[in-house]
């Protein structure tokens, strides 16, 4: 059975399906005026579906290519890895504390890159938990990596900047200021961590950790709100007519909630795997729109 359900709820991010008003009453329409909206609807209906389809392959390709760009680095850092081991002498960090470590966060940053590669590929989950464990990952794998050269002073702490900002393109204003507090926190705990350590030689820097912390919960907050305002322009690009956008995303939520337990023949926890949703928030649409 081929799967038709609207891809809005993609597109359009929780806070703004909240404020989702109820959909009026509407007087039925003469019988020649009904023949001639029922072909304009279609193809309205048609073109949404084509233009929602390809959004959604490009977000993940979008997704794909973000792996890519993980491969060329953890290949570079492998490289970095052997080239220090190997080359008396080649020394590219004033500090470099860990090697072992270095190397081990190139190979689970590979590692990472490849299983995200086959889930994005399948996708066998959806993608918000894929880009929300992604980043975890990538926060993670930044502060080991500053652990290994010399702590904050290294120009690795650079990643951190790096992986907020494009979390803050992709995920919600909420989830972006999440990510950006944690990466704070990781690069608070990798410092007292490091400077506490006896043997590293490493002096406290309160001036770069308020810098960093500021930086980042700047970024998240500007990128993402900037990041939601393009997707409601967007959004509202697709509304056909004179339809006012929250009928218009009423009536497509719906239909994508409706064509999702066609598609899976009932099942409820299919569809909505299918439709990127927790089974939880897809049994509250189905109540809330009183859909059987």
């Amino acid at each position: 059975m081929t799967t038709k359900p609207s891809d809005l709820i993609a597109i359009a991010n929780p806070e703004l399906a909240k404020k989702l008003a109820e959909q009026n009453q509407k007087q039925k329409p003469s019988s020649k005026t009904a023949e001639a909206d029922s072909t304009d609807t279609a193809a309205d209906e048609e073109s949404i579906r084509s233009a929602h389809k390809t959004y959604r392959q490009e977000v993940w390709r979008a997704v794909l290519t973000l792996n890519v760009l993980r491969y060329f680095f953890a290949l570079a850092l492998i490289l970095m890895s052997l080239t220090i081991h190997s080359v008396p002498g080649f020394q590219p960090f004033r500090a470099f504390t860990h090697p072992d470590l270095f190397t081990a966060c190139a190979s689970v940053l590979l590692l990472s890159a490849a299983a995200f590669t086959l889930l994005t590929k399948n996708r066998n989950l959806p993608l918000r938990i894929i880009l929300i464990t992604q980043f975890f990952i990538d926060t993670v794998v930044a502060g080991l990596l500053v652990h290994a050269t010399g702590s904050i002073a290294s120009g690795f702490t650079l990643m951190f900047l790096i992986v907020v900002t494009t979390g803050s393109v992709v995920l919600s204003r909420r989830e972006a200021l999440a990510l950006a507090a944690g990466s704070i926190m990781v690069i608070f705990f990798e410092h007292f961590y490091s400077v506490l350590t006896v043997e590293s030689g490493i002096d406290w820097r309160f001036d770069a950790l308020a810098m960093y912390g500021i930086l980042l919960m700047f970024m998240a907050f500007a990128i993402s709100s900037l990041a939601r305002m393009v997707r409601h322009a967007e959004l509202r690009s697709y509304v056909p007519g004179n339809e006012s956008i929250d009928e218009f995303l009423r009536r497509e939520e719906i239909n994508a909630l409706k064509s999702a337990l066609a598609a899976t023949q009932g099942n409820k926890t299919e569809a909505a795997k299918l439709l990127g949703m927790t089974f939880r928030s897809f049994r509250y649409k189905l109540s809330k729109y009183e859909i059987s």
